[in-house]
């Protein structure tokens, strides 16, 4: 288990998955992502990039036609599946991420509430949050707490709590946010990575981690997206939630500030603007350094 002393690159390096000279891309983890919609199907791209960036050893992706042809022109190598196919039999998979840029999608809902019912390990951000933290607390809880991982940014943290009927301002969040974050685990039984300059990852039973400041930079629209893949593909390489969530979270902000220039890390904004798409082109970069 990871612990406060090592969200550094150390720490990191002894829990990062690393490839065997006998894997092949079965035995390195196979992620399913449920992601992107027709409103936002760069959600699909930036999550299954992520997943890739880092090292899973093959992607599959459920979703609609539309960003299956996005999916597929920026990552080829990742296998597609139709929603109602996939409703029917779940594809084979280590672990899933689910929710990044779903919108008003009963198809890929479907295929999102037969995964939480199958109970592999998964990733869950932006447009299942709510869904997910109402089945939790109401007991629906077939993946353990140390095997799934909720990624909400403060405002999806308050609408969560609020599923859950736990009224909470975003100013109550931003005065306390270590104490939400672990009161959204506490009530789902749930691991959670509350995103922000400062990220937390917070697991049920009290224990939780603060990462650094990260660069600002890393604040543009499809950065949670790539870390939702990031974190699935260590799920899916048999990292336990909160270890994924530290190793994901500490992976993305040093991509970030290596996107953004050399000396970009911390909170000062030195360096320049990124998109979610450099973030996830410097990932190989920053875990070939831990190999180091």
């Amino acid at each position: 288990m990871v612990t406060s002393s090592e969200i550094d690159a150390s720490g990191v390096a002894a829990l990062w998955p690393r490839p065997l000279p006998d894997d092949d891309k079965y035995t390195r983890g196979v992620l399913g992502v449920v992601a992107g919609s027709d409103a936002y199907p760069g959600a699909a791209v930036l999550s299954v990039t992520g997943a890739s960036r880092a090292g899973a050893g093959m992607v599959r992706y459920v979703g609609p036609r539309r960003a299956q042809d996005l999916v597929l022109a920026a990552r080829p190598e990742t296998v597609v599946h139709e929603d109602a196919d996939a409703v029917d039999r779940l594809p084979r998979v280590h672990a899933w991420v689910v929710g990044s840029g779903v919108s008003d999608a009963p198809g890929q809902d479907a295929v999102i509430g037969a995964v939480w019912a199958g109970g592999l390990p998964c990733v869950v951000d932006a447009g299942a949050l709510e869904d997910c933290a109402r089945a939790r607390h109401s007991g629906a809880r077939a993946t353990p707490a140390e095997k799934i991982l909720l990624t909400p940014h403060e405002g999806e943290l308050v609408r969560a709590l609020a599923a859950i009927r736990h009224d909470v301002t975003a100013d109550d969040v931003r005065a306390d946010r270590a104490g939400h974050a672990r009161l959204l685990a506490e009530t789902t039984r749930s691991t959670v990575l509350l995103k922000g300059s400062r990220t937390i990852v917070a697991a049920p039973g009290g224990a939780s981690w603060e990462l650094p400041v990260a660069t600002p930079w890393l604040a543009v629209a499809g950065s949670g997206d790539v870390l939702a893949g990031v974190a699935g593909a260590l799920l899916a390489a048999g990292l336990d939630a909160a270890e994924a969530g530290v190793c994901a979270a500490w992976a993305h902000a040093q991509a970030g500030a290596l996107a953004a220039g050399d000396d970009a890390s911390g909170p000062d904004g030195r360096g320049g603007p990124i998109t979610a798409s450099d973030i996830a082109s410097a990932l190989p970069r920053v875990i070939a350094a831990l190999r180091r």
